[in-house]
């Protein structure tokens, strides 16, 4: 079984089979990947909270049949600040799921990597999630080549994504 190492942001995780997790991860090297931590949801796991939505980590993966299987995680920032501030969270969900909805699995986008990793950090440190968020959509806008001047970008990334991820 092949494997192969990189280092990745969390997009998402859900419930998969008995205690596992299926993890959305947004790499440099290799896009979006799907990928299975066997037995994460089981209490005694050691890969459990290694995984979760916004960890920024090194991950060994197995290539699977049909879906990768993590074999081994180390943190390198868990966005714990993020997670615990009122204001940046919805802002860095909103950032996630910005990526998530704008990418395919498999497509290289190391520019869209840099963007979120140095989006995610600004969140860290406490500058205005409010601005953040802007900051992001006008980026992101201008690397998928679908900015306009005058156009609020957030009506273009609708039109991109064909919904409005602003409304939960």
């Amino acid at each position: 079984m092949a494997s192969y190492k990189t280092r990745a942001i969390s997009l998402r995780t859900a419930p998969f089979a008995e205690a596992d997790k299926l993890i959305t991860l947004f790499t440099r090297d290799h896009g979006k990947i799907k990928a299975i931590a066997k037995g994460a949801r089981r209490v005694p796991s050691r890969l459990g909270g290694r995984v979760e939505t916004f960890t920024y980590a090194d991950y060994f993966i197995a290539n699977g049949r049909s879906l990768d299987i993590i074999s081994q995680c180390q943190v390198i920032e868990t966005f714990q600040r993020v997670r615990e501030d009122p204001k940046a969270l919805p802002a860095g969900l909103y950032i996630l799921k910005l990526v998530d909805s704008g990418t395919v699995e498999g497509q290289h986008y190391p520019e869209l990597f840099d963007l979120l990793l140095q989006s995610l950090f600004r969140l860290r440190s406490g500058q205005s999630a409010k601005r953040v968020a802007k900051d992001f959509e006008r980026e992101f806008v201008v690397l998928e080549g679908i900015f306009r001047e005058g156009v609020d970008p957030q009506y273009s990334l609708g039109e991109h994504l064909e919904r409005d991820l602003r409304k939960w």
